[in-house]
């Protein structure tokens, strides 16, 4: 499991790396808004990271043996029920399931301010979350 974790955590690390890149890149809205290979390399890099964090929360779940999760939404409230993420993580990333489902199933309506405003203010939340993973869950194992 926590081999399977920290896995997990190094895809978060890589893609959200990426992302930090790419918005080193982009110096405006506009300039994102633009380009549909920033927009596309964006997306992606966000959709695998939010995914890999989606898988952690799982993994802990289970080995864990905490309930079941409604949705995956529910998978962060579990976490932070649980003590292993905080309320600021949660509420990042209880937002950050319904973006993932937007990416992969409602992609003729993602929001480009929505997904820039995350690429350029919200790339630490990762860290924070991957941080309380570490420290509430892996040193305790």
């Amino acid at each position: 499991m926590v081999k399977t974790v920290q896995s997990k955590i190094a895809v978060v690390i890589d893609r959200v790396e990426r992302l930090r890149m790419l918005s080193g890149k982009i110096n405006t809205f506009n300039a994102y808004a633009q380009s549909a290979d920033l927009k596309d390399l964006t997306e992606r890099n966000l959709q695998i990271a939010i995914e890999a964090c989606f898988d952690i929360g799982k993994i802990i779940i289970s080995q864990k043996m905490f309930r079941d999760p409604k949705d995956n939404k529910d998978i962060f409230v579990i976490l932070a029920e649980a003590g292993i993420i905080s309320l600021q993580s949660l509420e990042f990333l209880t937002p950050m399931a319904g973006t993932r489902n937007i990416l992969v199933h409602g992609y003729d309506k993602v929001d480009d301010g929505l997904v820039y405003g995350i690429l350029k203010r919200h790339l630490n939340d990762f860290d924070v979350f991957l941080t309380e993973i570490r420290d509430n869950y892996l040193s305790k194992i």
